[in-house]
């Protein structure tokens, strides 16, 4: 058998959550798609969760060092 063998379709549909997390990791690979379709009131929130993101990174860092 030739190729890859793929899990069956999930019955439920997709939650809030896993919407929401989804989204999320969309934002964070592709930024500058998930700038261009958001709202501004969106925009201002991603530029949050990029700074929260950094300096909870910085944090870690000066923390392991």
């Amino acid at each position: 058998m030739l190729g890859a063998v793929l899990s069956p379709a999930p019955k439920a549909p997709a939650n809030k959550i896993e919407i929401a997390l989804g989204r999320t990791a969309a934002a964070c690979v592709h930024p500058v798609a998930a700038w261009l379709t958001k709202r501004r009131s969106m925009r201002a929130m991603l530029v949050a969760g990029y700074f929260v993101i950094g300096f909870a990174a910085a944090f870690a860092a000066l923390l392991l060092a």
